[in-house]
């Protein structure tokens, strides 16, 4: 490192610390990251399923169902192309392929599929008449008229109503749930909150929500990339690695198994961080500090003289028993599949389940060098909802076995598809 640039510690090395590590290093910093696994990218990492490759093949494939690339997100996007991959003009930013169609599947009814992007050719937008035309949602006209002047309000209401406003009002209320059909709560009110922000509707604001779903209609609307964008392989192959790769180059220091244990404080400033690195524990100093854990690991690292400096650290231990997880568990299948080009969202299932195929969208990536060879496809699947009884064992997922996850997820999935054999 160079003694004459300033030095920065960053704690955590998922995609708040690479971020950070990112700006920083091209600003001139001395960086160093302390990531507590032994592979990067924190919770938004490939997680292989170890040893399951066999006669010299490798690991299948773990990968998160719904992350996804809309549109409006403009910072993750300008910082992957200045990512180096191959000979990609935009770098690991054209890694991401675009999704065409977003289903909704429901319990006993046909799925209503949705476009994801503008048509590009009159067949699709033929395609999307096709399929517009054959919504059965079950609603009234009288609702259909309440949700499109509730979205039309948002479209037309300024900064300051947001902010003020519709931050006090959950997204429920905004749309008078409690007062419409089924259909309506299920479809306009739990299907978005709960399937894209893994968020309750009765507590969900509307600004957060609304600010979510106008953007995407907007993105839908106006002719070019899709609003829902997925990574052409696994994460880490298409994304993190490559990005750990250039980081070090321009002189990151990335150090894997090391676990924070303190954040040590004298004279109402940070001191220093304490890291077990490797089983062994040192002592680090740096001229600034950034934590880019998750809220539950750092509330677990604040102390009586780390309040003191900053007060506000305290709402955190709030923060961190009010999180919504979206987690869940992939089915690899011995038979391709045909399957929606994008994400569903699984409306009435008790558990909030969105899926993806994923192989559909990994061009370049052979599935048959990975497991025992036989894997054809591989199906993510998400929990969003883990407080609300299953179907199975009628009990929450947050206090099931891992077995009754996949067990409970599959029943749920079956009991969707029961409407179209």
């Amino acid at each position: 490192m160079d003694p004459k640039k300033k030095s920065v510690v960053i704690l955590g090395g998922g995609i708040g610390g690479l971020s950070a590590a990112h700006e920083l290093i091209n600003r001139g910093f001395n960086v160093i990251v302390f990531e507590s696994k032994d592979i990067p990218g924190g919770k938004a990492r490939s997680l292989p399923v170890l040893n399951s490759g066999k006669d010299g093949r490798k690991d299948l494939p773990g990968e998160h169902g719904f992350r996804f690339f809309p549109r409006f997100y403009k910072h993750i996007i300008a910082t992957m192309k200045e990512i180096p991959y191959g000979d990609n003009k935009n770098g690991v930013a054209d890694n991401l392929v675009d999704t065409t169609r977003i289903q909704m599947a429901r319990f006993g009814k046909e799925p209503v599929l949705m476009p994801a992007r503008f048509p590009r050719s009159l067949r699709e937008f033929i395609q999307i008449l096709a399929d517009g035309l054959d919504l059965n949602l079950g609603l009234s006209t009288e609702e259909k008229a309440l949700f499109a002047k509730k979205v039309w309000q948002l479209m037309t209401s300024c900064k300051e109503r947001r902010k003020h406003e519709y931050e006090r009002i959950s997204w429920w209320e905004y749309l008078d749930a409690d007062q419409q059909s089924p259909a309506y709560q299920s479809i306009f009110a739990k299907g978005l909150t709960r399937t894209l922000v893994a968020a309750r509707a009765e507590e969900a604001s509307t600004k957060t929500g609304g600010d979510i779903f106008i953007q995407l209609l907007f993105d839908i609307a106006k002719p070019g990339i899709s609003c829902d964008r997925v990574l052409c392989g696994p994460t880490n192959d298409v994304w993190i690695d490559p990005w750990l790769e250039y980081l070090k180059k321009k002189g990151v220091d990335y150090r894997f198994n090391s676990k924070v244990l303190s954040i040590n404080c004298a004279e109402n400033a940070i001191k220093s961080v304490t890291i077990s690195c490797n089983g062994k524990q040192e002592e680090f100093t740096a001229d600034y500090y950034i934590s880019a854990v998750p809220v539950e690991v750092m509330v677990s690292l604040l102390n009586e003289d780390l309040v003191k400096i900053d007060p506000t650290l305290n709402y955190l231990k709030t923060l961190s028993q009010n999180v919504s997880w979206m987690n869940g568990t992939q089915f690899y299948l011995n038979t391709n599949i045909d399957s929606v080009p994008g994400h569903s969202i699984y409306i009435d299932t008790p558990w909030a389940l969105t899926s993806i195929y994923q192989c559909q969208f990994w061009k370049n990536f052979n599935i048959a060098e990975h497991g025992d060879g036989k894997v054809k496809g591989i199906l993510s699947v998400d929990v969003s909802d883990w407080n609300t009884p299953g179907i199975l064992y009628n009990k929450p997922a947050k206090e099931c076995s891992k077995e009754e996850i996949i067990k409970e997820i599959w029943e749920q999935l079956k009991k969707k598809s029961e409407c179209q054999r």
